[in-house]
């Protein structure tokens, strides 16, 4: 995840134009390689058992290799050995646009080891698997730490990343934040978590952009906006809030309950609380994640 994140600094620094980043993203979105691929031509795993795994992926806030030795169908030494295989994701991107020519090899190694020193990322940390610095980039990169439950705001948006990688796919960069307290939407899904810690959360765009989300997150091709598309939307943010209400109860002893997804459609959001909207730009466009206090 700090790939994308990476992404986003180069953008902010004027490294790369808009334009260049979705190019690379593209370019790098058919280069992706994912275990279970990896898994199955390596004679490891068949794909009914891959099939399974994303299916628990579905239900639980775990990876792939975390899934797959439980159930027994890898040991974790062959775990290391697949990922191994795998590029980086930071190193796919920089090669990437160093093949589009869009920037030399040097130029990403400074860029690269500026992006580290600014936010104390040592080499062992650029990975995903150093979570609590993970967390500590999100505060400091939407600005959380002013907020109540910084933390936890944190936490929910490292999962959404998660989940939107497993679910719709590692062509995205975060961008930067904004607050606002009345938006107009042309789609909108929401649903409130109530508890300890309640918030409002929504998923909206133009109708392309998600027609496209949810064609990813179904596996189905839709060509125009119909009821399946929001819906399709509608679950990936219950997915999402129900793995994370799991997560809440599991690690912080916080129960928490959903309501039923809301799909509305040319409305205005007005008076919202503490409301914060998080672009995310994909290479079909741009969808941003609302979060709000609950008054």
């Amino acid at each position: 995840m700090f790939t994308q994140f990476f992404g986003n600094y180069l953008l902010s620094n004027e490294h790369l134009t808009s334009d260049q980043l979705s190019n690379v993203l593209v370019a790098q979105k058919n280069a992706k390689v994912k275990l279970g691929v990896l898994a199955i031509n390596a004679g490891l795993m068949t794909s009914e058992q891959v099939r399974k795994v994303h299916h628990m992926q579905s239900k639980v806030d775990k990876k792939f290799g975390n899934i797959a030795v439980e159930l027994g169908y890898l040991t974790d030494d062959q775990v290391v050995e697949l990922l191994n295989e795998q590029k980086s994701g930071y190193l796919l991107l920089g090669q990437t646009i160093v093949d589009k020519g869009y920037m030399t090899l040097e130029q990403i190694e400074i860029a690269l080891e500026n992006y580290k020193k600014e936010h104390k990322i040592e080499n062992i940390n650029f990975s995903d698997a150093q979570n609590y610095k993970l967390l500590s980039v999100i505060e400091e990169f939407y600005k959380f730490k002013n907020r109540k439950d910084a933390t936890i705001y944190a936490e929910y948006i490292s999962l959404l990343f998660k989940n939107i990688i497993r679910f719709i796919g590692q062509d995205f960069i975060p961008l930067n934040q904004f607050q606002f307290e009345n938006k107009k939407c042309d789609l909108l899904a929401s649903q409130n978590i109530n508890g300890k810690f309640s918030t409002y959360t929504a998923i909206e765009g133009n109708e392309e952009a998600l027609i496209k989300f949810a064609s990813r997150f179904s596996e189905e091709e839709y060509a125009e906006n119909n009821e399946y598309v929001m819906a399709s939307v509608g679950e990936f943010l219950n997915l999402n809030n129900g793995i994370f209400s799991v997560n809440m109860s599991n690690t912080n002893n916080i129960e928490l309950e959903l309501t039923p997804q809301d799909i509305q459609s040319n409305i205005e959001l007005k008076n919202l609380k503490n409301a914060i909207c998080i672009p995310v730009r994909f290479t079909f466009g741009i969808i941003n994640f609302i979060m709000a206090d609950i008054k």
